[in-house]
């Protein structure tokens, strides 16, 4: 079958462009024919170019901000090329920008693509409406994802219609499928991100190990918190580490031992080799787990719904901690964990074959 997937793959984000791929993959082993639609909305552009002058608002200065600009361009030129060689040589995608009406079958997902804070109002291309006729067309909707925990009557009732677009529906968290379940009288099914689907051969294969030869403690931070490399400082003291930071922003300031233009495959070797992880980030999680790395993961707030439901559903919540703790160092026996992840696989795995055969 000819699928093609519409996510947020042009994204210079860790989480985004791992998802896409693993997606791919996972489809690519099931014997289709996959694309990613190169479709780039100007939302998913804008905050990773590479010169944008507004970019530090918290400077009214004109000047300032130049400055600013001036001090990151290299190091934004080299992030941008990291970013750009794994979307180019990765990703299988489509030769046009538009939405072709040349695949059997749409998978929109994972990631926010629902999110409408990052999509500046409900993208309608997410939710199904392209320019052509369904026709016989399969919409598939795939770990769709956004942070919320209620709805606005507005965002119900455009709900009620777009789910109608689509022959399947699943979403990442089940705290959404709870608000979407009453819209529709499809049934929203609750699956995996795919980047815990996907077989671990295929992260291995792609890793890139770090060039450091000693004990660290790896942060990663999306949404930022000083208390989060305090808690791995902490950590660090007890295990005998040093702390090492890969950041999802280029930022003005040099910091010891501070990664900011790191390649995607760079970001997973950070990852599998770190004798813990310390992280706000829902993938910072989900790949402590893909390699069974002792982690915490900081909670921030309200927005933390995607992180606290998969460690529920894993039996890992107390790997959750809040931003004041100082929690001791502790090693995770992953058996259970593993076992359970194993069961929520099956489930995605057959969400997916399902769908595609409506």
């Amino acid at each position: 079958m000819r699928i093609g997937i519409l996510t947020f793959h042009c994204a210079h984000n860790y989480g985004a462009v791992l998802q896409c791929y693993a997606l791919q993959e996972t489809l690519k082993a099931m014997g289709h024919n996959v694309k990613v639609i190169d479709y780039r909305p100007e939302f998913l552009l804008n905050p990773y170019k590479i010169w944008n002058i507004n970019r530090n608002k918290d400077y009214n200065s004109f000047f300032k901000r130049l400055i600013l600009e001036c001090l990151t361009l290299h190091r934004g030129l080299v992030r941008c090329r990291a970013f750009d060689s794994f979307i180019k040589t990765r990703l299988n995608l489509t030769k046009e920008q538009t939405i072709p009406s040349s695949f059997d079958a749409y998978i929109m997902g994972s990631d926010q693509i629902w999110n409408p804070q990052i999509t500046k109002g409900f993208h309608k291309p997410y939710f199904g409406y392209f320019n052509f006729p369904k026709e016989n067309r399969k919409y598939i909707a795939y770990a769709a994802s956004m942070e919320a925990s209620s709805l606005t009557q507005e965002a119900k009732a455009f709900y009620m219609k777009a789910l109608d677009n689509f022959n399947a529906v699943s979403v990442r968290e089940k705290t959404l499928a709870d608000l979407l379940q009453p819209l529709t009288s499809k049934k929203i099914e609750t699956v995996l991100d795919p980047t815990l689907l996907a077989n671990t051969d295929i992260w291995n294969s792609i890793v890139k190990r770090p060039l450091l030869n000693c004990k660290y403690v790896l942060v990663y931070q999306v949404r930022c918190d000083k208390n989060t490399r305090r808690i791995a400082q902490d950590i660090a003291d007890q295990i005998g580490a040093k702390v090492i930071e890969i950041t999802a922003w280029i930022n003005w300031k040099f910091k010891k031992n501070v990664y900011q233009c790191c390649s995607p495959e760079e970001f997973l070797g950070w990852i599998k080799y770190a004798s813990c992880i310390v992280t706000t980030s829902f993938h910072g999680t989900a790949f402590s787990v893909i390699f069974n790395k002792p982690f915490y993961c900081v909670k921030l707030g309200k927005g933390d719904t995607r992180a606290t439901s998969l460690l529920h559903e894993l039996g890992l919540e107390n790997r959750m901690i809040e931003k004041t703790s100082s929690p001791n160092f502790r090693s995770i026996d992953y058996r259970q964990a593993t076992m359970n992840l194993a069961d929520l696989q099956n489930k995605s795995y057959q969400y997916l074959v399902s769908s595609l055969n409506l």
